[in-house]
């Protein structure tokens, strides 16, 4: 799940914010805190609390590499796909044997 910012006042402030935004409850969540509250020297500029939190995952994340191997096996297997209606025998040369048979031209002789 992705991300969420939230900004308040205080961090425990952000932190709630967040958490009701997500509708879950801090066990189930991953909270980070990006900055606290700040105020100038003189108090004229002042700056909130951030946190960033998500849904923690339940599961691990699906690898990419499997997702690659089932899509070759399904290659693979010969069933189906762009070659289905192609003759049984469409890459074997007359005499089967698997390679393609090659008729010369001869020009002029013979």
């Amino acid at each position: 799940m992705e991300w969420i910012v939230m900004t308040a006042p205080t961090v425990d402030e952000a932190r709630v914010r967040a958490l009701d935004a997500l509708s879950v409850a801090a066990e189930d969540a991953d909270i980070e805190v990006l900055a606290t509250p700040t105020r100038s020297h003189w108090g004229l500029r002042h700056h909130p609390a951030r946190v960033r939190v998500r849904v923690r995952p339940m599961g691990p994340p699906p690898r990419v590499g499997e997702a690659r191997r089932d899509r070759r096996q399904r290659r693979r297997s010969g069933g189906g796909g762009r070659n289905a209606k192609r003759r049984p025998n469409a890459g074997q040369g007359q005499n089967g044997s698997g390679k393609r048979s090659r008729r010369r031209s001869r020009s002029g002789s013979r």
